[in-house]
């Protein structure tokens, strides 16, 4: 772990390989990043790190709102040996293994460099070359600007921004699925779990008895040689352990008859396969987990080891926002508010029905790639009461089996770690955290975070084709294959009036990504305030999405069953990504939707954009983001 000093965190970030030896007896070649404090010499090397270093586990930057973050990335990844994509016409250079940094779930300007700072904000449309291996060639398509040997990047945080847990990733076009699989994530976490906890003198001094554990999920394939598979097998193991199987303990074996045959699937806790985590005192500890892995869906629970059953959490954070669902919502309003992502069951309240915010507690919580949540773990009886831990009260963190759909992919079951509980909790111990402040208000009107980024969009002017939606419009997103029999997935438009029905001349097919063609243009607000807009997502293939979107965060909107209008959100649960379900039926198209071969479940999002530049959005699932599921959006400055 890296903090800022006096508002600023300054790191060097080496992007190299590194043999990986903490995962089980396979020791694969990998990626990482090596993060250490700015060198004052200038040297683009880390010092050496101490004897045992898990490096793979990854690191994470301590940040306070109000801070800047200062980071040079440097480039010494070894050449890429199995990229589907490098082989396609126009990127041959992504064999050189380019790579770029992105703070997922910052709110923060994705400026260009200027004469007066030539660092970029986050910015995704840049990549750092390594001099060493393959450059781009004049036939090759990159993707925004080239930089050789390193890129600094500044990223001013706001004052007012959420405090929560971020993370920090590659974000190459075509590429996103090898380096993430190889390792290459961190974690960023923006002031502390005080700031939106327990406000009141009683709980806030039970608070600070709960240690806070920060735990980073990555998934890595390796074959019987050791070899490690960037480009991963969706189908590496069974989907349960096999009855001549040995113990999933932080992995699954490949399948016997198949290239995996004697190799192992990874499923790491920072970085170690299958760690013991022992929770010491009686009250439990705040789980903070990020999911960094590329494309592996996660059905986290917490399996009582003398019952079986799955034990009680309670849910305080989202993707780095609180959640603060109103006092009376139900089970199902939370799920629908989650986006289907928490399975919620009652909570051992204290004080039912008088509580400004329901808590959230769940027996199971799905992540998909770059899902964040955070836990309040303890031992629990079965009604979710904090109960007495006795010499031998175990548990053990798991993944259950997941499946995205009829044509999606089948994600293995298995356990992730051990965990041991110790000592009795307080005798005047709150059943749950009150989740108080003022961070929901804030992302759904985000005036005052907007106003503290204005400045930062002098460098994205007005442009006179940049129009508003009209009153009462919203656009809708179209995700799936490109249509003609490509296996390309890609994404789709239109704009919808008031009415729901498509504007004419709106529509736009679904397409693979191009960055050199936005896909749409949205102006910030008079005086540059916030633009606030309706986008209704719809996935016609038969496999779930991750819909993410850059430098905001949204809300999900439902529509009442009897009526079909919206019905307006009550608090809850921001996101800045969630699950889209995928379709029933057989569509190969928006064509075929249409004539009604297929029944789409579509997600309705509210957005406020609060900074000008350009961003992408796109499925956050690697292999679909890097198959051209993923679209340029530009935000520019109010006329």
């Amino acid at each position: 772990m890296l903090q800022s000093s006096q508002g600023v965190l300054d790191v060097l970030v080496v992007a190299r390989g590194e043999k990986i030896t903490t995962l089980g007896t396979l020791k694969p070649d990998g990626w990482v990043y090596d993060i250490c404090a700015r060198p004052t010499d200038g040297s683009d090397t880390c010092p050496p790190k101490p004897e045992g270093t898990n490096l793979y586990g990854g690191t994470r930057l301590q940040l306070q709102p109000g801070d800047t973050l200062k980071m040079r990335l440097v480039n010494k990844l070894p050449e890429v040996l199995d990229s589907e994509h490098a082989s396609e016409p126009g990127h041959h250079y992504l064999r050189g293994n380019p790579t770029n940094l992105h703070t997922h779930g910052l709110i923060v300007s994705p400026r260009y460099p200027t004469k007066s700072n030539p660092s970029y904000g986050d910015n995704v449309f840049v990549m750092t070359l390594n001099p060493a291996n393959t450059l781009p060639g004049d036939d090759d398509v990159v993707h925004g600007d080239t930089r050789l040997g390193f890129t600094d990047y500044e990223i001013k945080i706001p004052k007012s921004h959420p405090s929560g847990l971020y993370w920090l990733h590659g974000h190459i076009h075509g590429l996103t699925l090898n380096q993430l699989s190889s390792g290459m994530s961190g974690v960023i976490t923006i002031g502390d779990p005080s700031d939106y906890l327990c406000k009141n003198a009683a709980c806030s001094d039970f608070l600070k008895t709960l240690p806070v554990r920060h735990l980073l999920l990555k998934d890595t394939q390796v074959l019987k040689n050791g070899r490690m598979i960037t480009e991963q097998y969706p189908v590496f193991c069974k989907k349960h352990r096999g009855a001549d199987e040995e113990p999933r303990e932080g992995q699954c074996a490949g399948l016997h008859g198949r290239p995996t045959g004697g190799g192992k699937w990874y499923f790491s806790v920072n970085g170690q396969g299958y760690p013991h985590i022992p929770v010491h005192q009686g009250n439990g500890e705040i789980w903070r987990i990020t999911t960094g892995s590329a494309t592996v869906t996660y059905d986290l629970g917490l399996r009582d080891n003398a019952t079986g059953k799955d034990m009680v959490m309670q849910v305080l954070s989202v993707d780095g926002i609180a959640v603060e669902p109103d006092g009376d919502a139900s089970a199902n309003e939370v799920r629908s508010m989650s986006g289907a992502r928490i399975t919620a069951v009652p909570c051992p309240a204290d004080i039912p029905g008088k509580l400004a915010h329901k808590p959230i507690c769940a027996s199971r919580v799905m992540m998909m790639p770059s899902s964040r949540v955070e836990l309040w773990v303890a031992h629990r009886d079965a009604k979710g009461r904090l109960a007495p831990a006795g010499p031998n009260a175990s548990a053990t963190l798991y993944t259950a089996d997941v499946q995205t759909g009829p044509a999606g992919d089948t994600w293995p079951s298995v356990d992730l770690a051990s965990v041991s509980f110790r000592g009795t909790p307080a005798a005047n111990a709150p059943q749950v955290l009150t989740v108080t402040g003022d961070a929901q208000a804030e992302m759904r009107d985000p005036r005052r975070i907007s106003a503290e980024l204005n400045n930062a969009n002098t460098s994205f002017r007005a442009e006179a084709d940049c129009l508003p939606l009209a009153a009462g419009h919203k656009r809708r997103i179209f995700m799936g294959f490109t249509p003609g029999g490509s296996v390309a997935f890609g994404l789709g438009y239109e704009e919808l009036d008031e009415n729901d029905q498509p504007v004419p001349g709106t529509f736009l097919d679904i397409e693979p990504f191009n960055a050199d063609k936005p896909t749409l243009c949205i102006p910030l607000g008079a005086g540059n305030t916030p633009a606030t807009e309706r986008w209704e997502i719809v996935n016609i293939a038969a496999e779930n999405h991750n819909f993410h979107v850059h430098q905001t965060k949204f809300s999900l909107l439902s529509r009442d069953r009897v009526s079909g209008h919206v019905v307006e959100h009550r608090g809850g649960v921001l996101h800045d990504s969630v699950p889209i379900p995928h379709a029933d039926g057989d569509c190969e198209s928006v064509a075929d939707w249409r004539a009604g071969k297929c029944t789409v479940h579509p997600i309705l999002l509210e957005i406020p954009f609060t900074v000008a530049g350009d961003f992408a959005y796109h499925c956050h699932i690697g292999e679909h983001s890097d198959e051209g599921m993923m679209a340029r959006i530009r935000i520019r400055a109010a006329k």
